[in-house]
């Protein structure tokens, strides 16, 4: 499993050093109210990738575990940032609830909005940021203790594979190559890895 583990380490610090790269990008950690529209959805695309790229790399992870009997759940603690990071001046404040099974429903972000029937009405140049950060803070969170995150992916794999449900369908990294060469790498690696991982699902249940 070194192999693997050091994969998965490398694509770890290959989607923080993104995350970092959408916050420097627009200065989010001068926690700005507001963002052109246009930045923003070039924002949200970026991290809709990191989301997905961090999803299969703990599912990866996730995969090879062995579980452990249940234990007493301790008192949550605050975990410190990776090395390095600087968040001193980075937003605070509650973040979305990352999915660590994707929604089925894509997020989408659109210049117009619907009205009523046969009508479009314009909506503001700026939008706030306020999902944006939010979003952030959550995949920071998972990047953060991705293996609590690993974890408890498992266990609910666990209870799939006790109901006999049909093993996850993981498709080909989509836009690999806006991701820069490393994380890209990544990206593309990861289908084929967890593809094989999943290949004893239904005999497993």
């Amino acid at each position: 499993m070194t192999g693997i583990s050091d994969f998965i380490q490398m694509g770890l610090t290959q989607a923080d050093r993104a995350v970092q790269d959408v916050i420097a990008r627009d200065q989010l950690h001068l926690n700005p109210k507001t963002l052109p529209r246009a930045r923003q959805r070039k924002a949200n695309g970026r991290l809709k990738q990191i989301e997905t790229i961090l999803r299969r790399l703990i599912l990866l992870m996730a995969l090879a575990l062995k579980l452990p009997p249940p234990a007493p759940r301790p008192s949550a603690q605050p975990a410190d940032p990776p090395e390095g990071t600087d968040l001193a001046t980075f937003p605070s404040g509650p973040s979305c609830r990352f999915a660590l099974m994707p929604a089925r429903t894509p997020f989408l972000m659109a210049d117009m909005i619907p009205e009523r029937a046969g009508r479009l009405l314009p909506i503001s140049r700026d939008a706030s940021t306020r999902r944006l950060i939010s979003r952030i803070l959550a995949v920071r969170k998972i990047l953060r203790a991705p293996d609590a995150a690993a974890l408890r992916l498992a266990r609910i794999i666990d209870r799939l594979k006790a109901r006999q449900e049909p093993r996850p369908l993981v498709g080909a990294a989509s836009q690999a190559f806006r991701l820069g060469p490393e994380l890209g790498a990544v990206s593309t690696a990861l289908p084929g890895l967890i593809n094989a991982a999943l290949e004893t699902w239904e005999s497993s249940g």
